[in-house]
């Protein structure tokens, strides 16, 4: 309880404006003790999530940031596993103009090329405000994406819009996010997204799709899972994705006849969200060779 009260004033400032006067190292330590309740240590990091924060500050390749950049990942899928696997692409905008408004197609989705989280859906255009779209589009822009959370890949990257066809399911859904963590090119980890823009649920297999007794951050889904009939394909896809680097996330949407390409995550949760129990972070971070 005092602990907490500690926390309070300092959670405070440093998301006030004490954050914009740290170091890259700074930023991490501080807003990792006060998330969970813990030091780093950088000489010698074990927890998966601590890792992360490693990759962060000292392993900045030049690569990280391509694939951090929705453009340009799109051209390293492409020379890696094809380009069957992209989502047909519509355009790519400086900003969001009522002339390219009018071309979109009835259905699509818009992202912000530097960052996550910056998305927005569109089912049906008629029913949609162009102005308060263009107006959430800006937003984007005007977002310092890579420098709210010093996430080093984002940081620089063209403030550009992409609009992509929007994939359905075969019951014209939103597809389930299938994510593989790979580390020195081997999915060792797989973890499913349910519902993600209703009652958001998580669960957590094996390559060989074994339920692992684990959450993260959102509590499991109880309901049945089938093993997905191209599973082998999709760990292949995401083991070529995933083979110039020591860890990445492999994020696809796996349809019926057809494997998407998402997005390829350097950093999943920024470091700061943990498997749960406490084992499974050392599990994890023991997979992640530094």
């Amino acid at each position: 309880m005092i602990r907490q009260l500690i926390k309070w004033p300092i959670r405070k400032l440093f998301w006030g404006v004490f954050r914009n006067f740290l170091t890259d190292k700074q930023y991490a330590q501080l807003r990792y003790w006060l998330e969970l309740d813990r030091f780093i240590d950088l000489q010698n990091p074990q927890r998966f999530t601590k890792k992360i924060q490693y990759i962060k500050l000292y392993q900045r390749r030049d690569l990280r940031k391509k694939i951090a950049n929705r453009q340009e990942v799109r051209k390293y899928v492409s020379e890696k596993i094809g380009d069957k696997f992209l989502i047909p692409l519509v355009g790519v905008y400086e900003t969001l103009t009522p002339k390219i408004w009018e071309s979109l197609p009835d259905k699509f989705v818009l992202k912000a090329n530097h960052g996550c989280g910056m998305f927005h859906i569109v089912l049906n255009k008629d029913e949609e405000n162009y102005a308060a779209v263009h107006q959430k589009t800006e937003e984007w822009k005007n977002f310092d994406y890579g420098k709210f959370g010093r996430e080093w890949a984002y940081q620089g990257l063209p403030r550009t819009i992409i609009a992509e066809e929007l994939l359905l399911d075969s019951n014209q859904s939103i597809p389930i996010d299938y994510k593989f963590y790979c580390f020195n090119g081997r999915v060792e980890l797989i973890h499913i997204h349910f519902d993600r823009f209703g009652d958001p649920r998580r669960n957590l297999y094996d390559r060989n799709f074994n339920r692992i007794d684990a959450k993260l951050l959102f509590p499991n889904y109880e309901g049945e899972v089938k093993r997905p009939q191209n599973l082998e394909e999709a760990i292949k896809v995401a083991e070529v994705l995933a083979s110039d680097l020591n860890f990445v996330r492999v994020d696809l949407y796996l349809l019926d006849d057809q494997i998407y390409f998402g997005e390829l995550t350097n950093y999943p949760g920024n470091g700061f969200i943990p498997f749960e129990p406490e084992a499974m972070e050392y599990k994890i971070g023991s997979l992640l060779k530094l």
